[in-house]
This record gives structure tokens, sequence and C-alpha cells, in this order.
């Protein structure tokens, strides 16, 4: 355990130490992002990077048995290391020239390919009625959906200042309490030494901002973390080596969840950025940068907490994480007002009731029918009263007017007719079909159906309203006479 607090504390040092040489280092390359006044530099993910190496490497020369467990742990830690180089390199290159979405994209596929042909996969999955071994497709996809997916979670967390590193230290000390309990000692000690070194770059990173993660932070912090899994994907419980990491890693997780599900759902690209993931959500609600990241903070480290129900699975440990899951994204939908969702869930809503709409949806083109063969003004009268009677609609009224003549106005309520004037109410909103009788345009027509405000949501197809039966009736009504005290004064 004292190896532990060592390179803990070695990395925490490097890292407080080696991020004003990042920050000089980045404004000498043109690191810098110049949306903020003045422009702040973006490779201090470039410390926490090197603090880690050197605090392994200083704790490997004084401490034997840390050096002991690097040389025999080097052959399960030479491709992980590899690939990490390879990012580092990748959000550098990034941070400085700048890189197309879809390169990034590409190259990140092209690591975690690597990664599963070295044998770091996911090649089970627990499930709730046993532990499924996948097939090599299947085993493909989720291992490269799980890498470039954490990478890019953490990377798109990455909007307000302290966010991912904050999230990082939470997730990856999660990391080291679970490879500690499952004797991973290598898992472990990796794990500790890059929370200490992330711990160490904060306060530069923490609002405002002096300096920030970069892709070559972020990337690399949630590919470190990607990678870490995986090795326990390889070796122990099937449950804890996949359920942990997906709950302590929750909030990137389901921040990017939501993004890409949200821009689904309006139909925008899928990798375009926007300024509505969490942090920004939390923002416009007034709360300060500071504010926004203490309680994401709090959000993290909860998860992680939860996650180390994991390390005994039972019954009562996965209702109490998937509650917590749940409340927290019915907090996010409620208050961070994510409007996508509530379009899904007024969608979900019409399906559900959809049943009564095509009803009527029904009735409405059968009336359409039946106006073609009206031959009577009391024809007409009846199909709409028949019609309307079942309708979502709160009210009906038909209206008469031949010049020279008062308004006659007819209320179609329950299938049946009924003459008298009916106001307009003030929490109204209706649709009116105009029409005209005879033929002569002497009689002018129109029936409205109106509705209240704040009444469920319409399931009725207003559109088919207006395309079937306005027609329908626009023609019945041109060949047939008015009524009698509509045609003489």
């Amino acid at each position: 355990m004292r190896s532990y607090l060592s390179a803990f504390v070695l990395a925490m040092l490097f890292a407080f130490l080696l991020t004003p040489v990042a920050v000089r280092l980045a404004r000498r390359v043109g690191a810098l992002d110049h949306t903020q006044d003045p422009p702040i530099p973006r490779i201090g993910g470039l410390a926490i990077v090197l603090a880690a190496v050197f605090g392994l490497t200083a704790l490997s020369l004084v401490f034997e048995p840390t050096r002991n467990l690097l040389k025999l742990g080097w052959t399960e830690l030479e491709a992980g290391a590899i690939a990490g180089a390879l990012m580092v390199a990748l959000g550098l290159i990034d941070d400085i020239k700048g890189l197309r979405a879809t390169l990034k994209f590409g190259a990140e596929i092209l690591l975690a390919g690597g990664l599963y042909a070295a044998g770091l996969r996911i090649s089970t999955l627990w499930l709730p009625f046993g532990i499924v071994t996948l097939a090599p497709a299947v085993s493909v996809a989720l291992t490269i959906l799980w890498v470039v997916g954490i990478t890019n979670a953490f990377n798109l967390l990455d909007g307000i200042d302290g966010a991912a590193a904050g999230a990082a230290v939470f997730a990856l000390l999660a990391m080291f309490v679970t490879a500690e309990t499952l004797n991973r000692p290598l898992v472990a000690l990796i794990s500790v030494t890059l929370a200490g070194a992330t711990l160490g770059f904060l306060p530069f990173n923490f609002p405002p901002a002096k300096v920030y993660l970069g892709d070559v932070g972020s990337l690399t912090l949630g590919f470190a973390l990607a990678v870490l899994a995986l090795r326990g994907a390889t070796k122990g419980p099937a449950i804890v080596a996949i359920a942990i990491p997906m709950v302590a890693f929750a909030v990137p997780v389901m921040d990017t969840s939501i993004a890409v599900l949200r821009r689904a759902l309006r139909g925008a690209p899928v990798f375009k950025g926007d300024r509505e993931h969490l942090h920004h959500r939390l923002l416009a609600l007034g709360l300060s940068k500071a504010q926004a990241a203490a309680l994401l903070y709090t959000v993290c480290a909860a998860f992680a907490l939860a996650s180390m129900l994991f390390l005994n699975p039972n019954v009562r440990g996965m209702a109490v994480v998937l509650t917590m899951v749940g409340l927290i994204v019915w907090l996010a939908v409620r208050y961070l007002r994510l409007h996508e969702f509530y379009e899904l869930a007024r969608l979900a809503s019409r399906g559900i009731q959809q049943t009564r709409a095509i009803q009527f949806n029904v009735e409405l083109r059968r009336a359409a029918e039946s106006l073609q063969r009206a031959s009577t003004w009391d024809d007409i009268v009846r199909i709409l009263a028949d019609l309307f009677a079942t309708s979502e609609f709160d009210s009906v009224r038909l209206s008469l007017r031949r010049a020279g003549e008062p308004r006659r106005e007819f209320r179609l309520e329950a299938g049946e007719v009924h003459e008298g004037v009916v106001p307009i109410q003030d929490d109204e909103w209706g649709v009116h079909l105009p029409f005209q009788l005879g033929g002569d345009g002497a009689t002018a027509g129109e029936i409205a159906a109106f509705r209240r405000y704040g009444r469920r949501p319409l399931l009725t197809d207003v559109n088919l309203i207006v395309e079937a039966l306005r027609p329908a009736l626009v023609k019945a009504a041109g060949r047939v006479s008015p009524p009698a005290s509509a045609r003489t004064a």
C-alpha cells in the first residue's frame, strides 16, 4: 500500500511542477485557445502524462517491488502503453495543428482495433440470465465501441474548466480500489498514479482555468480508463470488470449518450459539437463555472462510490445503481431543459394512444367519401355531426352567411345540431374550413373545430382534415342548395 501512496504523491508533485512548463511550451508552439481573452494554453494534459511516467520511473528506481511489478507486467502493459503513446501524439497534433473530427475518429478506431488484436478485448458479457461468451464479430464491435466511446466521453466533458479532469480523478480512484480488491496490482498502480497526476494538475484547471487539458489530456485520460477497464475485462468476474467502469464513468458516458441521442432525434450531425452538454446546461441555469464543476464532482463521486457495490454483486446493489442512474437522467431531463427528450416522450405517448387517432382518421376518410354522395344540406350537416361526435375537439361550430342576412350559427354536439350563437372562448384555438354553398357564391359557410389550450397533445392529424375533408366538403357544398332560411330575406 505504501508504493501506491508513494506513486500517488510523486505523480501529483510532478504534475504540479510540470504544468507551468506545459503552459510555457503551449505558448511557444502556439497551442492556445484563442476563443478566450487572453488566449489560454491547451496542452496541460501533457503534464499529466509526463508526471505519471516520471512518477512511476522514480518510484521504480528506489522501490524494488514496483520495479519488479513493472518488469513482470510489461508484457500485458506493452500494447496499452504503445497505443497510449500514439493517443498522446494524436492529441498533441490536434491541439497544435488541428485535425478533422473524422480523422481523429478513424485513428481512434484503428487504435481500438489494435488493442483487440493484442488481446485487450471484451469477450464475455454479464446479463441477468448469466455470462455470455461473445462471437468474435460482436467482441470486436463492443471493444471498439467501448474504447472510442469512453475516450470521447471524457473529451466531450471537457467543456468547462475542471470538469473532465475532476471526473477522471474519481473514475481512476474507483478503478484503483477495484483493481486492488481483485488483486490486480499493475492496474491499481497505473490507476492511482494517473489519479495523482490529474489531481496535481487540477489546481491549474479549476475555474478560472489557467490551462486546459486539451485533447492530449482528455483523449489520453479517457483512453487510459478504457484500456484499464479492458485489462480488467480479460481477467476476473465479467460483472465486476464491466459494471464497475460503466458506473464509475457514468457522468461522461451519460453526457455523451444523451448528446448523441439528442442530435440523432433532431437530425443533426452526431459528431458536430454544440453547447448543449450537461455542463453547458448547468451554466445556463445560472451556476458559475466553479459551482457547475463542484456539482459534477459530487455526482461523479457518488457514482464512483456506487460502483463499489459491484465488488460483491447482488440484486440490492444493482437496484441502488439503477435507481441512481434513473434519478440522474430524470433530473437532467426535468431541470436541464433537454427538449429533444420531451419530444421523444411526446411521440412515445402518441404511439401508445395512436389507436384512437387512427380510428378518427378512418372515420374522417369515410366522412369525406360520404360527402361525395351528399345531395342535400341536411346530409352534409348530419355527416359532419356524426364525424365530430367522437373527435378530440372540445367544440365544433358551423356558420352560414348570405349577403344582406344575419349570420346563422350551429353547434355540433354529440352527433346533434343545435342552432344558436356560441361565443369563442379566449383559451381556444381552432381549425377553420371555409366553403361556398350552391355554387353561386352568394352563401358562404365555415366549419370550425376548437380545442382548449392546456389539453394533452392532439393526436388527430390536422393535415388530414385539411387535405381530405375540406376538398370533399367544398365540392359537396357547391352542388347543394342552402337551407331555406338562408335563401330568403
